[in-house]
């Protein structure tokens, strides 16, 4: 029993020492080293005249959603997709990517679309720029436009970091593995900690993955709507007066007639109380009426 709670220290030992290192330590690491990539990357700093070090500015990783919508005739909703849709294809997988599209309503005034693209963020708003141009060629006009962004910095340095903690530890605890001898039970407990911290590290590891392709790859969402077409002459808006003058017609009878449906049994139940009250009150008011003066 000595000897195996022996040969556990070390276990217990290191999986301490590598889950009490300081999340914001490790962060700070990579976010130097983020620093230094960018600074790399870019042009290399100058100096300061007095000889100071200059000051690493780490760029923050922002994840852009876009969204933009278009009013154009419903017949013309689906061709204007495919044209979209061939933008995207003639920019190629690496730069744009259909993740969803959908059309409801057939060819009526009320037809609709949606279509999802991803882009690669450097050429998102040149890419919207030729989606306007299309739709504009195809009787469209655009309607919305918004932005959101989100900075995920935060997030990925917190993921790179718990990814250095959980390879040291899987790489500590597979040298005890591979070099120590012990009981079945103390294997099988110390292969179980070696799956574990390894599964924390496929789930950090892919975390960081979703969030760079966040950042590299932009959202955007396409909405279409169908517009009425425009009256021509004076007896087609004569026709579509009469026409909307008959649905609200109708959506006053219906109202009507619900109104009497929900009042009916209350009616039904009150409204022999009702008539009965006012019968008694009359023979009352009789009763005690004086009687007509007498002639003569």
């Amino acid at each position: 029993m000595i000897w195996k709670i022996r040969w556990l220290a070390p276990v217990l030992a290191i999986a301490l020492a590598a889950c009490s290192q300081a999340p914001g330590d490790s962060a700070s690491g990579v976010a130097a080293e983020d620093a230094v990539a960018v600074t790399e990357a870019g042009a290399p700093p100058e100096k300061p005249a007095d000889g100071a070090a200059p000051v690493e500015v780490a760029v923050p990783r922002i994840a852009y959603v876009y969204r933009v919508g278009y009013r154009l005739s419903g017949d013309a909703i689906p061709a204007l997709q495919q044209a979209h849709v061939a933008l995207c294809d003639k920019a190629g997988a690496s730069r744009c990517q259909v993740i969803g599209m959908q059309t409801s309503g057939g060819e009526s005034d009320y037809a609709s679309g949606t279509l999802k693209l991803r882009v690669a963020s450097a050429q998102a708003r040149a890419f919207i720029d030729q989606l306007n141009a299309t739709a504009k060629q195809g009787g469209g006009r655009p309607t919305d436009s918004a932005i959101e962004a989100e900075d995920v910095s935060k997030q990925m340095v917190d993921a790179a970091a718990r990814i250095r903690q959980r390879e040291l530890l899987v790489s500590r605890l597979t040298e005890i593995l591979r070099t120590r001898q012990g009981s079945v039970g103390d294997l099988v407990a110390a292969e179980r900690a070696v799956a574990e911290a390894q599964e924390e590290l496929d789930q950090a590891r892919g975390w960081l993955a979703e969030l760079n392709g966040r950042v590299a790859m932009s959202t955007i969402t396409i909405d279409y709507g169908a517009q009425a077409a425009d009256s021509g002459s004076f007896g087609a808006q004569i026709a579509d007066t009469l026409a909307e003058s008959g649905s609200l017609f109708l959506i006053g009878l219906r109202t009507l007639l619900t109104v009497l449906i929900v009042l009916a049994p209350w009616a039904l139940l009150f409204g022999p109380l009702i008539w009965l009250a006012l019968r008694w009150r009359r023979k009352q008011r009789a009763a005690t009426a004086p009687p007509p003066p007498s002639e003569g």
